[in-house]
């Protein structure tokens, strides 16, 4: 039987609509599920785009000044604003510890970097609870950062290969703001407190490089005395 050539295509138009349907209704859905998916992907693009900006921004309410512990800590955890209004006054207090940390002159290296690591851990401690589980995980991670390069071996020179000038310092005046800061510190506990300022004590005692008049080291002899019996 001869069929001609507009009867067959006939018959493959009816084949496509008949036989080919349910494909179309396939294709619609996927096309119906990539929409979706595009759309999920720019609500996450906008959303990240806006937090970015967000932290790009400056934060209102923040105190005048640098902060520099608070922007490197938002770069890292990505802090909202609201976040770094809270946790701006505990980094201050840090800060109000760990300075005076550093011109401390009768620590060696591994006793300043032990308590400077301990102070951070407190003030994490009082951080922790303001963070969001993703960012708890990144401190985390920054703290133990943080150890492994406490325990790196010292380096006596600067960059250019010249030994760092000595810096004239009163050993008194030293151990006393010192000592004084870490009473204020409300991050440690009381027996850390007293613990600290001990050690700052007879580290500054036993310190043979620096003088103390007869007076002042009857005062610290009197200050150790007064912390062990406690």
């Amino acid at each position: 039987m001869t069929v001609s050539r507009y009867g067959f295509l006939k018959t493959t138009a009816i084949a496509v609509v008949g036989g080919l349907t349910p494909g179309w209704g396939a294709l619609a859905n996927l096309t119906g599920a990539s929409s979706t998916a595009l759309s999920a992907a720019q609500a996450a693009r906008t959303a990240t785009s806006q937090q970015a900006a967000q932290q790009a921004a400056p934060c209102a309410g923040l105190p005048p000044g640098k902060h520099a512990l608070l922007e490197k800590m938002t770069a890292v955890l990505g802090l909202t604003c609201e976040q770094q209004l809270k946790i701006e006054p505990l980094l201050h207090n840090e800060e109000s510890v760990s300075k005076p940390l550093l011109r401390f002159p009768s620590f060696s290296r591994d006793e300043r970097q032990a308590v400077m690591l301990k102070i951070k851990l407190a003030a994490r401690r009082q951080i922790r609870p303001l963070l969001t589980a993703d960012q708890q995980k990144k401190m985390d991670e920054d703290l133990d950062t943080l150890s492994t390069a406490s325990r790196k071996p010292p380096n006596s020179q600067t960059k250019n290969g010249a030994k760092k000038a000595e810096v004239k310092v009163d050993l008194f005046e030293s151990q006393e703001s010192l000592s004084q800061a870490i009473l204020n510190y409300s991050a440690l506990s009381s027996e850390e407190r007293k613990a600290f300022v001990l050690q700052v004590k007879q580290a500054a005692r036993r310190d043979n490089t620096l003088s103390l008049t007869p007076d002042q080291q009857k005062k610290i002899d009197e200050d150790i005395r007064q912390l062990s019996s406690r």
